[in-house]
């Protein structure tokens, strides 16, 4: 099983997040919850309605502050919300969406609000991304709950996908599932999607099984884990392997122009990586989920710094020749990936 992602001492993982509300939603009173994976927040603030809502309760027990919509936030709205008693729900519910608090510096009025929030009510904020060295982030730690709201790493992801299956009474093998994690980037609601489509069509054929053809015929192509294998094919200096993956998307009828288009932006994402040097680092610039920043950074090890530049340098001036007529299209792509094998830092 894939290392789970270190986080810092007191933050909670996804899985003990929502078990947490599940089985101790009277513990929490400040939350924050930060993370992109958006199947793992939205489940989240479903649990919470579920866990402090009345019935039909949610127009007079349930605030949402989204500054994403043009909404304004301030402490002080903050404590006109709480100071509200609940009127038809055992406690109040009020969520914020990127107020940007948890990264600021805030005065001792503001962290006496968040250390006050009375017991009535419920305050989850909730954003993309959180510094733990802020005196804020650490405010939160220290007055409530923290949690980072990633997806599954990945053998608890095939698992996931081989259970949701299992509910729609169809059975889904390691390799199946591992390809439509890969096809979809590891995206859970992407991935939800995907397993509805698939259930239906095996339903409507009668299949109890999904496999690899299945996945293949129904979900999106599976081009970015191809670039990743021919870009770690030329990281370990086999430049047939890369070849080879190269044919075979192009026998797949995989255009040309896409494939260019993904290696010259695969090559981008190595530079920015390499830069970073550590997946979180990476994650908090990019705001890529956690499963491709991982991999990206580990494939940039194989790599130099100035190769991988002037890589993306040989690469652009490739498609400008090619654009203009001065070489082929197929060779010149076979060019860059024999001189990024030959450039490998191994």
């Amino acid at each position: 099983m894939a290392k789970p992602k270190s986080l810092p001492k007191g933050v909670l993982n996804s899985r003990q997040m929502l078990s947490k509300i599940n089985k101790e939603p009277d513990s929490l009173g400040l939350v924050l919850m930060y993370g992109t994976e958006s199947y793992m927040l939205d489940g989240a603030v479903s649990m919470l309605k579920k866990a402090f809502l009345g019935e039909g309760a949610e127009d007079m027990d349930f605030a949402v502050i989204d500054t994403r919509t043009g909404d304004k936030f301030d402490m002080g709205k903050l404590e006109e919300l709480v100071s509200m008693p609940p009127w038809m729900s055992p406690k109040r519910l009020v969520v914020i969406k990127q107020s940007g608090l948890p990264n600021k510096e805030l005065s001792d009025k503001d962290l006496e609000i968040l250390k006050n929030i009375p017991s009535s009510a419920v305050v989850v904020f909730f954003e993309d991304q959180a510094d733990s060295r802020k005196k804020a982030f650490k405010a939160f730690l220290q007055y409530g709950t923290v949690a980072s709201m990633s997806g599954f790493e990945d053998d608890e992801l095939t698992g996931w996908i081989s259970s949701r299956f299992s509910k729609e009474n169809l059975r889904i093998g390691f390799e199946a599932a591992s390809s439509m994690a890969s096809r979809c980037s590891n995206n859970m609601m992407e991935l939800v999607n995907e397993i509805n489509k698939i259930s239906l069509y095996c339903q409507g054929k009668g299949y109890s099984e999904v496999t690899p053809d299945i996945v293949e015929l129904c979900c999106p192509a599976d081009l970015s884990g191809k670039i990743f294998d021919i870009m770690d094919a030329c990281g370990s200096g086999n430049a047939n392997i890369a070849l080879g993956t190269l044919e075979k998307l192009i026998a797949n009828k995989e255009p040309l122009a896409r494939i260019r288009a993904s290696i010259v932006n695969h090559i981008k994402a190595l530079i920015m990586a390499k830069e970073a040097g550590n997946p979180n680092v990476l994650v908090e610039r990019t705001g890529m989920n956690d499963f491709r920043a991982k991999k990206l950074v580990a494939q940039s090890r194989n790599f130099t710094m100035k190769n991988l530049v002037t890589l993306y340098i040989q690469a652009a001036d490739s498609d400008s020749e090619f654009k203009h007529g001065l070489i082929d299209e197929r060779y010149s792509l076979e060019i860059i990936l024999v001189k990024a094998s030959a450039r490998s830092a191994v």
